[in-house]
């Protein structure tokens, strides 16, 4: 039974998971490209820097940054850093503030990235295909049994 009740929510998680995954890619090629065309570049300051430790080894590193758009308008926003940006920030002085140089939208100022950013939506279409052709695989499978 428990067998039975762990590949149904394996399931699930495949055919639910797989679209989400495939959206967050389509997300994430329509707001490279768009900063790519017609994003501003801005120094933001570091307010602050998150991360988490799992097993001793700290990792997700994210940046609270605050910028200026040209019309004065204020703007804060957090952005992720690789493990080596987070460490070097969080390690830097307090005396000297920290500053990132980033990307965002002046349609919509709170679409930021980093101004290195790379797209990363093929490995976001390519996780999300293979979870959904697993899934429909598996459905297919199960209702053929």
């Amino acid at each position: 039974m428990f067998s039975k009740l762990r590949s149904i929510l394996i399931l699930l998680v495949l055919l639910v998971g797989g679209p989400v995954m495939l959206y967050v890619g389509f997300k994430e090629a329509k707001d490279s490209k768009a900063l790519a065309d017609h994003g501003v570049t801005a120094e933001a300051q570091v307010t602050e820097v998150t991360w988490s430790t799992k097993r001793g080894r700290e990792r997700n590193f994210h940046a609270k940054i605050t910028f200026a758009t040209p019309d004065g308008k204020s703007v804060s926003d957090s952005v992720s850093l690789s493990n080596d940006q987070g460490k070097a920030l969080r390690d830097q002085p307090d005396d000297k503030p920290a500053v990132l140089s980033v990307k965002y939208l002046p349609e919509d100022p709170h679409t930021v990235t980093l101004a290195d950013h790379k797209d990363e939506s093929g490995l976001f279409y390519g996780i999300g295909a293979v979870m959904l052709l697993v899934g429909l695989g598996m459905l297919v499978f199960r209702l053929r049994k």
